[in-house]
């Protein structure tokens, strides 16, 4: 058994410790939410309307739908850049204002930047098109790949291309040029509903959003239900966030889908514009690289807490004083963040992998979503500078929770000035934003059972009403942790940096909604960022580096301009040049 791993019986004890205190709180706050909401209890209600039902029963990612949008004036711009794949590609740019409305679908391109910039008047195979309102667009890409019954406000161009590309990205180097938007809400929905990508435990609890704030009006059905929620939540907490329970779920995860590990899946279902055959080739090279050949060296630097140290494994680059720190997802196994580093050991960086506390060689009990990590990665990065000297720079990267683990350390304001940018794939917006689409996509499926025999849950799981659920989960984890969930929130990270940042992530992904990226792109306070979603069939949850060809050249692109210094707002304008695509 590794250090400081949770044994079954002790894990079995956490959780009937828990159990115990979420049904205590359950009893002590029985009355605290009992006002009144539009919608009614599910639990006893049995609905037969079907178009109801259809309504209710659909994802955030159904519902939402990008649209882009200036917030500057009139003579604002965002450039979409346009990559294909071995072949050379046009240069767009979209002039976008803020009176520009559109009733089609908002246009995406699939581009990669490359680090040389030029006037908007010098570029000659682009063909940029003013749009008014009554215009539409022809692409051959949706960025989110979705379709929605609401309009979109947004600046449309109109341009022919010769072949698909493997990517949509939009880029821009000022925050007030352009945003990328999600509309969760419906055409016909209610008034008051709430973006379901900035869900936080605070706001919950004053919600008006009845798919939100689920508790019942009624006093009785309203203490029953608390005292259920808090005991799944619960049951829940010590599976999700301590060593031993994730590690079980992990196992389990692995045994519903045996080929999640398995390097091969990497290319098998791979849309062909993304290039499986080179794929195939670098993920075989590189799982013989990390097990074989490369040097690898662990490393350990002590909790920013005093409570313990981190450990993680770090790749030297010869002569390299350019350092990748790689965030490690949710349970996360080593050996495939280490293939994965192959892509930024060939760009001619180091790699350091931290564990995030709770996994692996780290120590600590629970995971803590990069509230404490973020202080960790300070010394990491202080760590990563004594090895490489006065020169030295860092890159923040990681995916899923480790993309936010790299965003809330790039927010801290005591960040050493060695850090450059910071690379963030499939990143959530707020852990209660995720637990919403996790809950709603559970719910969902059990209603698929139940309305079999006419009972519709209206987006609900009967006696876990989402609101208590949260609230209850939140004071476990604060008696547990001593801070709340809104504590470590990406969507205020990103409003509390400045740094150059990427963000990425893929249409198909089910597991964090490709809204919630976008929804960090839309709060980043960086001077310079890119949103950069991968449609098609890539491989789901953090799998956009199954696009490795692509993968490799826009996250180069991005660091050449911030190595270059093209990431000032005077570049917003700037169309980009195509990068070919040949196969390393």
């Amino acid at each position: 058994m590794k250090k400081n791993q949770l044994s079954i019986y002790q894990l079995f004890s956490l959780t009937v410790a828990t159990l115990i205190i979420g049904l205590f709180w359950g009893i002590q706050n029985t009355y605290a939410d009992t006002v009144a909401t539009p919608q009614q209890s599910v639990f006893f209600n049995v609905s037969t309307d079907s178009s109801s039902a259809e309504q209710s029963t659909e994802t955030p990612t159904q519902q939402a739908t990008a649209t882009v949008s200036s917030s500057s004036s009139s003579d604002s711009t965002s450039s979409i850049n346009q990559n294909d794949q071995g072949q050379s590609a046009s240069n767009k740019t979209i002039d976008a204002s803020s009176k520009s409305e559109a009733t089609t679908p908002a246009a995406t391109q699939k581009s990669v930047v490359d680090d040389q910039a030029e006037t908007l008047s010098s570029s000659t195979d682009s063909s940029v098109t003013e749009t008014n309102s009554s215009q539409s667009v022809s692409s051959d890409s949706i960025v989110n790949n979705q379709s929605s019954s609401q309009a979109t406000t947004a600046s449309q161009f109109s341009q022919s291309q010769s072949s698909a590309d493997s990517t949509s990205d939009v880029s821009t180097a000022d925050s007030s040029s352009a945003s990328v938007t999600s509309s969760a809400a419906k055409s016909d929905g209610p008034s008051d509903e709430t973006d379901k990508d900035q869900i936080t435990v605070s706001g919950t609890a004053d919600s008006s959003d009845p798919t939100i704030k689920q508790s019942s009006s009624n006093p009785l059905l309203n203490w029953l239900t608390n005292l259920t929620s808090a005991g799944a939540a619960s049951l829940i907490y010590p599976f999700v966030t301590s060593r031993q329970g994730s590690h079980l779920i992990s196992q389990f995860r692995t045994l519903l889908s045996p080929t999640r590990y398995n390097i091969d899946k990497t290319w098998s279902d791979l849309d062909q514009k993304y290039d499986p055959d080179y794929t195939k080739q670098f993920y075989t090279e590189a799982k013989n690289w990390y097990d074989n050949e490369v040097t690898k060296q662990t490393l350990t630097v002590p909790f920013a807490d005093g409570s313990g140290n981190a450990s993680a494994t770090y790749i030297a680059h010869p002569g390299s004083t350019k350092t990748i720190i790689y965030g490690q997802g949710w349970t996360t196994e080593p050996e495939w963040m280490g293939y994965i580093s192959k892509i930024f050991y060939d760009m001619g960086y180091n790699v350091l992998m931290p564990y995030t506390r709770g996994q692996n060689g780290s120590d600590g009990e629970f995971m803590t979503f990069g509230y404490k990590d973020k202080a960790d990665w300070t010394n990491w990065i202080n760590k990563v500078d004594q090895i490489n000297g006065p020169d030295s720079e860092d890159i923040l990267y990681g995916q899923s929770l480790g993309a936010d683990d790299a965003l809330e350390a790039a927010a801290q304001k005591n960040l050493p000035s060695s850090v450059k940018a910071v690379i963030a794939d499939c990143g959530y917006s707020t852990i209660p934003s995720l637990l919403y689409s996790l809950y709603t996509g559970a719910a969902n499926k059990l209603n698929g059972y139940t309305s079999k025999i006419g009972w519709n849950l209206n987006g609900s799981i009967p006696l876990v009403p989402y609101d208590q659920f949260l609230s209850n989960l939140n004071k476990i984890n604060h008696f547990v942790q001593g801070f709340n969930l809104d504590d470590a929130s990406g969507l205020t990270a990103v409003k509390n940096s400045t740094l150059p940042t990427l963000f990425i992530a893929t249409a198909d992904d089910t597991f964090i909604p490709d809204s919630e990226t976008k929804a960090l792109y839309n709060a980043s306070n960086s001077e310079y960022k890119q949103l950069w979603i991968l449609d098609g069939n890539v491989g789901g949850h953090a799998s956009a580096n199954n696009a490795v060809l692509a993968y490799k050249q826009h996250i180069q692109n991005f660091l050449n301009a911030v190595e270059n210094g093209q990431t000032t707002p005077a570049n917003t304008a700037s169309p980009v040049v195509n990068t070919q695509n040949a196969a390393a």
